[in-house]
């Protein structure tokens, strides 16, 4: 297996080596921090918490963790806690040749935790630097917090339930952050923590989703009042932004503020979200693949890759996805939907019928057993058993399910070709403000009333920047002007670094124009005026430079210099030779015995 990034790195939760099993919270608290450190330094990928305790308590080998969570190298360590000493051992394994390149181990005072995580992020991120290249590391990558010791532990105990994410655990994080606050009220992590865990019990219905929001609604305001600028603030910012008050444009601006602090997998997915509500599919699909491969083990993000393929009405590729979903976490409410839709979309509509029959797992109150069975009816024209899930759909109008009762009842009516009805039900939706209007916009089931009048207008309404029904560009002869040649050069530069898309060697001007949202006529001309190249040149630039850092590894030393060649990303010996000679004045063979 190809390492895609040889500057990637996962940090497995640190063993609790003390005998109080209490001790967990803070190897996981401590594991976290480093994540979250490591994470800021621009040029590092780091894989996300969920897929890094994923492993947590397992054995796993070098070759495990490159396989499943594509890493050159991880970080393992321990804890070892006492009252008035806490020993800390790291050590760093190169996932490619498999072997320890360092170990340090770190006695300090438990007193001095925030000092603590900065000097191990600091290590781990220097010896990073040493052993894979240039970073660009800040003086401190951990803030010290202005609480006392002792809160900030508490605050830890109280993460590590939370982050278990079951009913019991939530609410036990809840006492915990409560009695927090009222020692420390200006400390705005714990505010944060509990409207993210009504937020989760609101999104899997452990809480009518309603009654989540309004109690979650107190404590993000104080947090976003005392620390408007952390990466967790801005995007629940984001949130609101988007599902509360349909303001695209800001909703934006705070994802990609939330991504400036701190690149992560959630902010990625977010933003992939928001590109799904406008229609830029292609684009959404861009971002949640960077979001897998930081988090290749979040059962949200797989459900998310299964959901685009959903609107990309390529059912069958969607289910394992979805199932893989399940699979990691089988609470997870969203998948068991379209499982069924999928199924019955591609003509099974018995299989449909027999999925949502037999759904285990999910609560009743969610409808998607009552909507699914009701839709399935529909499809197989049963009308009798169809009225009969409609009048119960109908009764959940006027409680806290009337968003699913509302989604569903536009579905089942556009199934059995009641267009009008279903634009009646679409209408009171967007009346009363629900967020399933904003995915209407893309849902194949209401493709036959997309293009009349009343659908549309009130999509515009909701999305005004709606790719589905806005008149295409009329592109100015002279395609971009100056500024915009400076502005998208520089988006380019930086979308080639993140996604290292010059390792694929399929890769065509339109991939690259559907990554900056242009027609590819614009690339073309940006090429050729931003860069002074053309398409091949531009890419095979990327290539060559890839090239002379991999065949100067250790680990390629046994590989033929074609080999290198085509792991960076060249498909042809021919193109390789000649760029090479062109750009070097040289051949590979004559570069490689003059820097040996």
């Amino acid at each position: 297996m190809i390492i895609n990034n040889k500057k990637s790195i996962a940090v497995l939760p640190f063993q609790n080596m003390s005998s109080n099993k209490e001790n967990e919270y803070f190897c996981d608290g401590l594991t976290e921090e480093i994540i979250n450190a490591l994470a800021k330094i621009k040029e590092l990928s780091v894989t996300s918490r969920t897929s890094s305790f994923y492993f947590k308590g397992k054995k796993v080998t070098a070759k495990e963790i490159k396989e499943k969570l594509n890493v050159a190298t991880f970080i393992e360590g321990s804890v070892r806690l006492s009252k008035n000493n806490m020993r800390i051992t790291v050590q760093m394994i190169d996932t490619v040749e498999d072997f320890h390149f360092w170990s340090e181990t770190f006695d300090k005072n438990p007193e001095d935790i925030f000092q603590i995580q900065d000097e191990v992020s600091l290590f781990i991120a220097e010896k990073l630097r040493e052993h894979i290249g240039h970073l660009e590391i800040e003086e401190k990558l951990v803030a010290p917090i202005d609480v006392p010791v002792e809160i900030y532990r508490e605050y830890l105990k109280g993460r590590y339930y939370l982050m278990k994410f079951d009913y019991e655990n939530i609410v036990k994080s809840f006492s915990i952050f409560d009695n927090i606050i009222r020692k420390e009220p200006n400390f705005p992590n714990p505010y944060l923590d509990v409207n993210l865990g009504y937020a989760y019990m609101g999104t899997l219905g452990l809480l009518p989703a309603y009654e989540a929001f309004q109690k979650a609604q107190p404590y993000l305001q104080k947090a976003i009042y005392l620390d408007p600028n952390s990466a967790r603030t801005q995007l629940n910012l984001s949130y609101i932004e988007c599902w509360q008050k349909w303001d695209l444009q800001k909703a934006y601006e705070h994802a990609n503020n939330a991504l400036d602090f701190q690149p992560a997998d959630d902010i990625y997915l977010t933003i992939s979200n928001y590109l799904t509500v406008e229609g830029k599919l292609d684009s959404a699909q861009n971002y949640l693949d960077k979001a897998l491969q930081l988090d290749p083990f979040s059962a949200m993000n797989h459900h998310y890759k299964g959901f685009l393929l959903y609107l990309q009405e390529e059912y069958k590729n969607a289910i394992p996805y979805l199932q893989k979903a399940l699979e990691l976490n089988s609470s997870l409410p969203f998948p068991p939907l379209y499982i069924g839709e999928c199924l019955f979309l591609t003509g099974k509509h018995q299989d449909a019928l027999t999925y949502y029959k037999n759904l285990e797992g999910v609560p009743v109150t969610d409808l998607t057993q009552l909507g699914g069975l009701a839709m399935c009816y529909a499809i197989m024209n049963d009308l009798e058993k169809c009225n009969e899930k409609i009048k119960t759909l109908e009764n959940y109008l006027a409680s806290e399910k009337m968003d699913k009762a509302f989604n569903f009842l536009i579905l089942v009516n556009v199934l059995l070709g009641n267009y009008d009805k279903a634009i009646d039900f679409v209408e009171q939706a967007f009346q009363n403000h629900l967020p399933l209007v904003l995915l209407l916009n893309t849902e194949p089931i209401v493709k036959p009333i997309k293009n009349l009048e009343r659908f549309k207008n009130i999509m515009l309404k909701a999305i005004p920047d709606n790719v589905n029904y806005k008149q295409k560009k009329k592109y100015k002869q002279a395609l971009l002007n100056s500024d915009e040649i400076e502005k998208y050069t520089k988006d380019l530069e930086q979308i080639m670094m993140d996604y290292k898309l010059y390792l694929n060697p399929d890769l065509s001007l339109k991939d690259l124009s559907s990554y900056l949202e242009l027609p590819a006529n614009y690339v073309s001309q940006l090429l050729n005026q931003g860069f002074d190249k053309n398409f091949s040149e531009y890419v095979n630039t990327f290539r060559l430079n890839e090239f002379k850092e991999r065949v100067l590894l250790e680990e390629n030393k046994a590989l033929t210099i074609m080999a290198v060649a085509y792991d960076s990303g060249f498909n042809s010996k021919t193109v390789f030779n000649t760029f090479f000679k062109k750009m070097e004045g040289t051949t590979p063979n004559t570069y490689l015995k003059n820097i040996n």
